[in-house]
């Protein structure tokens, strides 16, 4: 494959992911959309319908058996995404899994296993991780933004009720509130402080048995992180990271981030960039932007779209130049993150 060619991508799955993903590839380099997928071909033809020169198929076998694809973006049910993983394996498609890549560690292991087999590559969809803002912070952390970082903390829960059939609190749909929304902050913990020393937690479980609210510690040599997920309420959806000389916040939503601010202490960014989406969070954040702080830098990194373009760059460049994994996020890191979470979640729940 030459250095200079445009991956055309085939989507599997029609949901709101996979708009998503139809969308911001219109920003992304080197990459085009070609074709989508779905077990109900007249919803893949609405689908393909919304995009120019985007060939429908009633199966993955047929889009990837059709040459019409270089790479899969798999966009299905987390509980079909390991086989329809290894099927893509089997026919040397390169593949870039949504997050959670699979709804097991095991699962993982064996896509880790199969991948390496056939020399395949193969990534997980961790969209965030490629975000400009998440990219500069990283680097500018390393070059000691803040010092040496002495904490994180992050906060990532949306309200949702109740439903036994829906995806988030059916077992085997691979729901939870671990896999779907605190995988985020868990890996973008390890993308700025390594692997951790020790992870403990505890969660609590929805009528179902899933977890529908969790809280992990991770402790690192010189750090440690403090996470909440959940689905039983409305979070702060802020990071923020605390170092010997300074502060960093990354306003809610934080998985989405459009930049970040760095302040002298930790009691002004909580004065000025409070987390939470109430009209008194939002009016505060609203009136200290105007306001010249001392001591605050901020640093934008505003897009276009909705960011999925660019661990779409990511992955394209990748699969042009012949690589297994994507060095930023490889299926270790994808396979920790899961290990992490297992780790709580083996714990009995709380019934508080």
């Amino acid at each position: 494959m030459t250095q200079t060619r445009t991956i055309r991508w085939g989507i599997a799955g029609t949901g709101g992911i996979a708009r998503r993903f139809a969308s911001d590839i219109d920003f992304a380099k080197g990459a085009t959309l070609s074709a989508v997928c779905s077990r109900d071909l007249s919803r893949a033809q609405e689908f393909a319908a919304r995009h120019s020169g985007v060939a429908a198929f009633g199966s993955l076998t047929s889009m990837i058996g059709s040459e019409a694809v270089d790479a899969v973006y798999i966009a299905t049910p987390n509980m079909v995404h390991y086989a329809q993983t290894l099927e893509c394996i089997e026919a040397d498609i390169p593949v870039l899994i949504e997050k959670p890549m699979t709804s097991s560690l095991d699962e993982a292991l064996a896509i880790q296993q199969a991948a390496g087999d056939k020399s395949s590559f193969v990534m997980e969809a961790m969209w965030s991780r490629y975000l400009p803002a998440i990219q500069a912070l990283r680097t500018a952390l390393l070059g000691g933004l803040i010092g040496t970082v002495r904490k994180l903390e992050a906060d990532i829960a949306w309200k949702r009720n109740f439903d036994p059939n829906s995806r988030f609190f059916d077992q085997a749909q691979g729901g939870g509130v671990l896999l779907d929304l605190g995988i985020y902050p868990v890996s973008l913990a390890r993308q700025f402080l390594g692997d951790p020393v020790s992870v403990d937690g505890s969660w609590r479980a929805a009528p179902s048995g899933v977890d529908m609210a969790a809280t992990l510690h991770m402790r690192f040599p010189d750090a440690q992180a403090e996470i909440h997920c959940g689905f039983d309420r409305e979070g702060s959806n802020r990071l923020v990271i605390e170092g010997d000389n300074g502060v960093v916040v990354i306003a809610p939503p934080f998985i989405n981030a459009a930049g970040f601010s760095v302040y002298p202490s930790r009691r002004l960014a909580d004065l000025a960039e409070p987390g939470g989406n109430t009209v008194s969070a939002r009016l505060r954040r609203k009136l200290f932007a105007r306001l010249p702080l001392p001591g605050r830098k901020r640093h934008d990194c505003s897009f276009e779209g909705t960011g999925l373009q660019f661990e779409i760059e990511a992955a394209s460049n990748a699969i042009r130049q012949g690589l297994t994994q994507e060095p930023g996020n490889t299926l270790d890191d994808t396979i920790a993150a899961l290990r992490i979470i297992e780790a709580v979640r083996e714990k009995p729940p709380v019934t508080r």
